[in-house]
């Protein structure tokens, strides 16, 4: 085997290892990109169900954001996702709300009797 055999060797399989590390670092990438793009509109679905679901019986806001954010879990779960910060999802929910509270103000809620 002369050096230049050796080199190639060498290299083919540094770059066999990198590829493959590379492969698995882009899939666990693609996987956070789609939980990123899913959360947005799960937020948004969720902030208008704990809204409408304040019309028909009491909720502080405290219970409707819970509640949204206990949606959004459930549908990631549901979809064979992890969810192991629970203060993006949060964070998404609160965000949902104050782009959306024109539409939500359209939804009396009912009062505290």
């Amino acid at each position: 085997m002369q050096f230049n055999d050796v080199i190639v060797t060498v290299l083919a399989t540094f770059l066999t290892a990198v590829i493959g590390y590379c492969g698995h670092y882009f899939v666990q990438n693609n996987r956070a990109l789609t939980i990123l793009r899913a959360l947005e509109p799960l937020a948004k679905d969720a902030v208008i169900a704990a809204q409408k679901l304040g019309v028909t019986e009491y909720l502080t806001g405290a219970a409707k954001k819970n509640h949204a954010v206990q949606t959004v879990i459930q549908a990631l779960l549901s979809a064979g996702f992890t969810v192991n910060d629970e203060q993006i999802i949060v964070n998404a929910v609160e965000k949902a709300y104050a782009e959306q509270k024109k539409l939500l103000d359209q939804y009396p809620q009912k009062e505290k009797e």
